[in-house]
């Protein structure tokens, strides 16, 4: 039976970074399945990875052969999709390593912020392709009539099936995620909505027809309908990961990670045991 050690990445110096949690990032977690092996799971987010490429490239395709490659990646449908297929490509190369070198010491040993980097982006990943399929099925989709059926195959795949590759991983692996993260989600959406207001400044075009300011005060109500769906949709992801675990714990599949987890526990104590014997046994040499 295989144990974990879940090693965390070296402690931050910095207290913005403890508060938010980065460095609370346990790498192995990313690697390894309550469910399956971690050869298995490597296998499962191949595929998935392979797939998210395959849709990515006829994605950009389509749009280029219609001379709409200037406007692609100004879409929060689109960077969503660009953030996940990042993140599945990312996860793979690290997998790869973990599996090759039997450690995650290349990560406890590279630098901090390509750690942090990875948690970011995993947090925005679980948040966004969520919102992503809300947003655009209720609001923006305008139905397949006429579209030739490759860009039907990519529209559905970006705007919804981009989720359940998401959850597929989440279901996989074992991370992690702080609730403090939230604060991120919230801040990738507004950093997007600034990107909005510079396309339309340089273009006079709004890339959804929701975010224009001549609506009144509508407007700002659609603004912060979105700010909630990010809100809610990064703490059901948050349930979604406590639901997980729960079910592992109750199925006796994470008793391993668990005693793994108690194993430093008992050892520190142990040398602590010694130490205090050690200390007792001089004094009474000395006073004898």
């Amino acid at each position: 039976m295989t144990e974990y050690l879940d090693q965390q990445v070296k402690p931050s110096r910095y207290a913005i970074i403890r508060w938010f949690g980065f460095d609370q990032f346990e790498p192995e977690r990313a690697f390894t399945s309550y469910w399956v092996s971690s050869k298995t799971f490597f296998i499962i987010r191949f595929i998935i990875a392979l797939y998210s490429t395959i849709v990515f490239w006829a994605h950009f395709g389509i749009a280029a052969s219609a001379s709409a490659a200037n406007i692609f990646f100004s879409y929060f449908t689109t960077l969503t999709f660009v953030g996940l297929h990042s993140y599945l490509v990312t996860a793979c190369v690290y997998h790869f390593r973990y599996l090759r070198n039997k450690n995650v010491d290349f990560m406890l040993n590279q630098p901090s912020v390509l750690n942090y980097l990875f948690v970011y982006l995993y947090a925005t990943v679980i948040t966004n392709n969520v919102v992503t399929p809300v947003v655009y099925w209720s609001l923006l989709n305008q139905g397949t009539n006429g579209v030739p059926a490759i860009s039907v195959w990519t529209n559905v795949s970006v705007h919804g099936v981009s989720f359940f590759l998401m959850l597929i991983d989440v279901t996989f692996n074992r991370m992690k995620i702080s609730i403090r993260m939230v604060l991120f989600a919230i801040l990738t959406v507004v950093l997007y909505m600034f990107l909005a207001f510079i396309i339309f400044a340089n273009t006079g075009r709004w890339v959804y027809p929701f975010l224009r300011w001549s609506q009144g005060p509508i407007t700002a109500l659609w603004y912060f309908v979105v700010a909630i769906i990010v809100v809610l949709s990064f703490f059901i992801m948050i349930l979604v990961h406590r639901v997980r675990d729960m079910v592992a714990r109750k199925t006796g599949r994470a008793e391993v990670s668990a005693m793994s987890e108690k194993v430093p526990d008992e050892e520190t104590h142990q040398d602590h045991s010694k130490l205090e014997a050690n200390q007792s046994n001089i004094t009474t040499t000395s006073q004898a």
